[in-house]
């Protein structure tokens, strides 16, 4: 990795905070990667006025500000106390937050924590990189975020009919690390050609009664939920998920129970309180919910475990298809840099790229092959 001189000095100038300041927090807070010759600084912790998952381009001084968390609804009963009018009800889709901006010509895909990803680059600027280029060489100093969704992809593999593998929607335009009026956004999607995220409804804050029908149909189906804003970004957004995703989700978690399945599993069950709550769901649909629930925790858990004892690992699949060999290159240097432990199987290469199948060790498989060998429990 090319060494930048002065680190401490050059981001604290980039970023007008004080160079003692950075030093004594640097290397908790910041971390320097490279891609493709591309200095930049990830800023881990909120720092100085900068959001976690600040991305600084170190050569050419450029900030891409992190995208400000979205406060999650307890009650849709809620809504009117937050919103000043009009909303927007817009779906929020399974899938991981993406910026997409133009960085010393290129045009790279941030992930949420602030890392330029080499996959989500390449597939991204393979579908769409020529309209976007042009979008970002007209609004200048505009950053797109939106999400990527579909099973081809290394963080949240989730099947979309739409995605086809792997999509990006748009959901929004930042601009100096400010979230634009949604008109703004629609004029670059529409002008340039990319998908936005369905926009379901444009109603008032007190339709209460639209808002639970929306919700209701997106449970129906199996879909994850809906993000609240006002048109113009004059107040946060808000989100809200469905019961389905909720105890999916937990599902999903406990197949790694010490990894994902303990942050996983107590949110999501102060949710389904919530919402069991709000409904006012009587005891048919609430032994419905909790017969859901208890399989959703057990059922994954304890596939895993047998999955383990018969010498398997206990590990996330993903498949991915990368346009080139340099491309999955480039990835698995970025996933060493990380110090993800990982297996890659090439499956095949074709027309659409080389297709790889991916296994992400997870520390269940540790604690399972523990307790198989010892009879202990790793928690009392």
């Amino acid at each position: 990795m090319p060494v930048v001189d002065n680190i401490v000095d050059k981001l604290a100038e980039i970023l007008g905070i004080s160079s003692e300041i950075l030093e004594k927090k640097i290397e908790r807070t910041v971390k320097i990667m490279n891609y493709r010759g591309i200095n930049y600084a990830v800023i881990r912790e909120d720092l100085g006025g900068y959001r976690e998952g600040t991305t600084v381009f170190l050569e050419e001084e450029k900030i891409v500000h992190g995208y400000p968390s979205i406060r999650r609804l307890a009650f849709l009963e809620s809504v009117p106390m937050h919103m000043i009018d009009e909303i927007i009800v817009e779906e929020k889709l399974n899938g991981y937050n993406v910026r997409v901006v133009d960085a010393d010509k290129k045009v790279l895909a941030i992930t949420r924590g602030g890392y330029v990803c080499p996959y989500t680059t390449a597939r991204i600027e393979k579908m769409y990189g020529d309209r976007i280029k042009e979008a970002l060489s007209e609004y200048e100093d505009v950053v797109l975020t939106g999400e990527v969704i579909g099973t081809e992809n290394p963080y949240v593999a989730y099947e979309y009919p739409e995605a086809d593998g792997f999509d990006y929607f748009v959901f929004d335009v930042m601009k100096n690390g400010e979230l634009t009026p949604l008109s703004f956004r629609d004029e670059i999607v529409g002008k340039y050609g990319l998908k936005l995220v369905p926009v379901l409804a444009r109603i008032g804050k007190n339709e209460l009664g639209r808002l639970r029908e929306i919700v209701d149909e997106l449970d129906k189906r199996g879909r994850e939920g809906i993000v609240i804003k006002d048109p113009m970004h004059r107040v946060p957004p808000l989100k809200y998920t469905t019961i389905y995703i909720n105890i999916k989700d937990i599902e999903e978690g406990m197949k790694y129970p010490f990894d994902e399945g303990r942050s996983y599993l107590f949110t999501r069950i102060i949710r389904l309180i919530c919402q069991v709550y709000e409904y006012s769901l009587g005891n048919k649909e609430l032994d419905n919910i909790a017969l859901r629930l208890g399989r959703a925790i057990l059922k994954p858990a304890v596939e895993s475990l047998r999955e383990r004892s018969m010498g398997r690992l206990v590990a996330a699949t993903y498949r991915l298809v990368f346009p080139s060999e340099d491309d999955l290159r480039d990835y698995l240097e970025f996933l060493e840099e990380l110090g993800v432990d990982a297996v890659v199987k090439i499956i095949g290469a074709g027309e659409r790229g080389v297709e790889v199948e991916l296994m992400k060790l997870k520390d269940t498989h540790g604690y399972y092959s523990k307790i198989l060998e010892t009879g202990y429990s790793p928690l009392d």
